[in-house]
């Protein structure tokens, strides 16, 4: 009797026989020629990174204070006598030179008495003169010649204080500078003091600010600084100290420093606050990007890539930081080329592909990472 085979039992068997193929070409034919695809696609492969040539630059350490400025010379111009003021010769804001009349005070009667003295001085002048050639004649005694020599001296003195008190009357710029505004009208009687216009000279002006104790030892005249103010936001005004207060400020624990900001566009006015940077402790070190840096256990390391493209890691012993890099004490020298980005899971050994090569040859400093970014 012969065998026969149900429908469900050939389906079945269908099946197993498909599944049986499959695997064979899956675990036989694929993973066989796999290795090789792998091993082919894989020959050659070198891990792309951007890299920068380790440069020296000039370093230093900062200290931010706030500073209001003053000028360079600055006096409240009054009056010196009383009386009625007879001209005011200049315009707000106005400059003026040293010797410049500013404002003049009536000074008709002590112009007068002036004269008078000047009179009596050439008189006194004639006399001495006359009794000089009596005495030489033997017609007078020596006497009378002492007697008008003294009173050619007490005209000279009398001429001189004549002159004084006419001089107050004209008020003149004890300095170069640029007048205030008027406080005061020609015609107004003035007493001793009143307050007649203001006299700066800010060609260069004066920053004083503060600085903690903590850093008296390194505080020193002719350090430079660097300030900003909030006018001009986008520009730095430099200076340098001048002064250090003999004194620190039991209060607040901190010392003045005084430094000068030459101020020859007459920008910068007195009463100005701005925010100080005192550059100390200049230095030539080698700086790298902050992003170069792989930290591990508090020890710091970078990588750098050789001429033939292979990494090392280096350890480095780091010192200040600045914004976007960190000055290196130890561990890389100028001229090193040290990897910014593709650090991650980076081995020594590994060869490298130099994505920004043409930088590199051109001197990229490494103080500036955003060009490497986008070669070319």
């Amino acid at each position: 009797m012969p065998f026969a085979l149900s429908k469900s039992t050939v389906g079945i068997a269908v099946v197993v026989v498909a599944a049986a193929v499959g695997g064979w070409f899956y675990f036989g034919g694929h993973h066989a020629a796999g290795p090789q695809r792998q091993g082919g696609r894989g020959a050659g492969m070198m891990r792309p990174v951007t890299a920068v040539a380790v440069h020296k630059e000039v370093f230093a350490d900062r200290l931010e204070a706030i500073g209001t400025l003053t000028a360079n010379e600055s006096v409240t111009i009054t009056a010196k006598t009383q009386g009625i003021i007879r001209s005011l010769d200049f315009d707000d804001g106005q400059t003026f030179k040293r010797g410049d009349q500013i404002a003049a005070i009536d000074a008709g009667e002590q112009d007068a008495a002036l004269n008078v003295e000047l009179a009596n001085l050439e008189q006194q002048r004639k006399d001495l003169t006359r009794t000089q050639q009596l005495v030489a004649d033997n017609h007078v005694s020596q006497a009378k010649l002492d007697e008008q020599v003294a009173l050619l001296k007490r005209a000279e003195a009398n001429v001189a204080a004549a002159r004084v008190r006419s001089g107050d009357r004209r008020i003149t710029a004890p300095f170069s500078g640029i007048v205030g505004t008027r406080r005061i009208s020609v015609g107004a009687l003035v007493s001793p003091g009143a307050v007649i216009t203001t006299l700066d000279d800010i060609s260069e002006v004066k920053l004083d600010f503060s600085i903690p104790e903590t850093f008296l030892a390194s505080l020193k005249p002719g350090l430079d600084i660097e300030a900003q103010a909030s006018a001009y936001p986008k520009e730095v005004f430099k200076g340098r100290v001048v002064a250090v207060d003999s004194r620190v400020d039991p209060v607040t624990r901190s010392v003045s420093v005084r430094a000068t900001i030459t101020n020859e566009d007459l920008r910068l006015r007195p009463g100005m606050l701005m925010v100080v940077q005192l550059i100390k402790d200049q230095r030539e070190s080698v700086m790298v990007p902050e992003i170069a840096l792989l930290p591990e256990n508090d020890i710091q390391y970078v990588f750098t890539v050789g001429p033939d493209n292979v990494v090392s890691r280096l350890k480095v012993v780091i010192g200040r930081r600045r914004a976007g890099s960190v000055e290196i004490l130890e561990g890389i020298k100028e001229g090193d080329v040290v990897v910014t980005e593709g650090i991650q899971d980076l081995r020594p050994g590994s060869k490298v592909n130099l994505v920004n090569a043409s930088d590199l040859r051109g001197g990229t400093p490494a103080q500036n990472p955003e060009a490497l970014r986008h070669p070319g």
